[in-house]
């Protein structure tokens, strides 16, 4: 693995993927974490990351897209539900 691989950007993206499209649609929660996994498991077969590289880029793409569909919920100031 090179030296500028921690974390992953491919795990973080395909990890912020997988919750942002499960947060959008019911399909989506079963259908691209399997992909967001292989992904992820790619880079290690690959050779270009360590496990500790995919798992930090995991838990931040997934911590990240999990924060903004949070605030994406949040109703605006001021507004009614």
């Amino acid at each position: 693995a090179g030296r500028h691989s921690f974390p992953s950007s491919h795990a973080s993206s395909a990890a912020a993927a997988a919750v942002a499209f499960g947060s959008l649609r019911p399909a989506g929660a079963h259908l691209v974490p399997p992909l967001a996994a292989a992904m992820c498991v790619s880079r290690m077969v690959a050779g270009v990351h360590y496990p500790s590289d995919i798992a930090a880029g995991a838990l931040l793409g997934g911590a990240t897209a999990r924060a903004g569909a949070a605030w994406m919920r949040k109703p605006l100031e001021g507004e009614r539900r």
